[in-house]
């Protein structure tokens, strides 16, 4: 009788294993073979990829995917920068070879699904696995020798934790390149300088002008290794040396104050004006200063400028507050500035900052 039985399930069976194991009836086929392929199908099951079931107790495909495998956003790239200077030169300029390096991180993601998938069936009799002794809250788990009363060692504890879409970046691919600029001849003055800045942020470079006297065409040559050549257009004005003017000396003599000043660079701009502004200060009590004047003096260029002024000179730019009274003698400083009147350079002003403290 069973015999019978297991021969009606394989012929039942025969037109699906079959068809899924590629046999060929009219040809003649091996029973044996045919049952040994129709056992080792692999089938899904409700909830694995290719069977779309969600009812009670399964759970959606593409979480079962995103579960077991991972996939990957674009997030960012980083950005790195070389900076190129050229300051004066007769003659053309080609700078040193410089190596940028940007790095592409991507989001990887995978799904913990809620309620997370069921855990692997325990093996009977070894315990401490889920849903036999020893297991947290099951008998004997709070015996001599176990680990009674620590909470997370459960399925639900652990599910807590990481349930949810799980999301961290990581390093995806690297963009390396080098790039070189080279300059044509063109005349600078003294103080002045070319800035550039070159930078990679994923598979784009490029080139930006800082600080520049001439207005450039600019004009890209290779790939990998990039080379910028650099011709000038037009001069363009450019803010003062803010070095060119320095202080010489500061003091009171014969109901005066006299502030000296040095300029380095006073031949260059012959046939135009220096204005240079002084502001009095009276020194006070603790941080109690008085600003008692100020006074802008416009002058012809020169390698050094003497600048004697007495109080009552002075603009009044507020209502001055003598803070120390009759205590002690009384103590001045200067603050004082400077900028350039012409078409050489930017007219903006420079602060000098202020003088050591002189006794009147």
């Amino acid at each position: 009788m069973n015999h019978k039985f297991i021969a009606a399930l394989v012929c039942l069976g025969m037109t699906g294993a079959a068809s899924a194991a590629d046999v060929e009836f009219d040809k003649g086929a091996d029973l044996s073979k045919v049952i040994e392929q129709a056992v080792t199908l692999d089938y899904p099951f409700p909830g694995q990829p290719g069977n779309h079931h969600n009812g009670p107790g399964n759970w959606d495909s593409n979480n079962f995917n995103n579960y077991h495998g991972q996939h990957a956003d674009h997030v960012r790239f980083t950005r790195d920068c070389r900076r190129f200077n050229f300051g004066p030169s007769a003659g053309p300029i080609q700078s040193e070879l410089a190596r940028l390096e940007s790095v592409e991180y991507v989001r990887v993601c995978h799904y913990v699904p809620d309620p997370p998938p069921p855990p692997p069936h325990p093996n009977p009799g070894n315990p401490g696995h889920p849903g036999n002794p020893g297991h947290p809250g099951g008998p004997g788990h709070d015996g001599p020798g176990n680990h009674g009363g620590q909470p997370g060692h459960g399925p639900k504890e652990v599910a807590d934790q990481t349930k949810g879409m799980q999301c961290h970046e990581v390093a995806h691919d690297v963009f390396r390149r080098t790039a070189q600029l080279s300059m044509a001849p063109r005349q600078l003055l003294p103080w002045e300088n070319d800035s550039f800045e070159v930078c990679i942020e994923g598979p784009r470079m490029d080139i930006r002008a800082r600080e520049t006297a001439y207005s450039y065409n600019i004009r890209e040559n290779g790939n990998y290794d990039m080379r910028y050549e650099l011709t000038p257009l037009y001069k363009q004005t450019t803010a003062p040396d803010k070095n060119g003017m320095s202080l010489a000396g500061w003091s009171f003599k014969d109901g005066k104050f006299l502030l000296s000043v040095n300029d380095i660079w006073a031949q260059y701009y012959a046939g135009e004006k220096v204005a240079i502004k002084v502001e009095l200060v009276k020194d006070g009590f603790l941080f109690f200063n008085s600003s008692v004047g100020e006074k802008e003096f416009t002058l012809d260029p020169a390698s050094s400028y003497q600048l004697a002024f007495a109080e009552n000179e002075l603009t009044k730019t507020k209502d001055f507050v003598d803070t120390r009274g009759d205590r002690g003698p009384k103590k001045y400083f200067a603050k004082w500035s400077f900028r350039r009147v012409g078409s050489i350079s930017t007219q903006e002003r420079v602060d000098k900052g202020s003088t050591e403290k002189i006794t009147q």
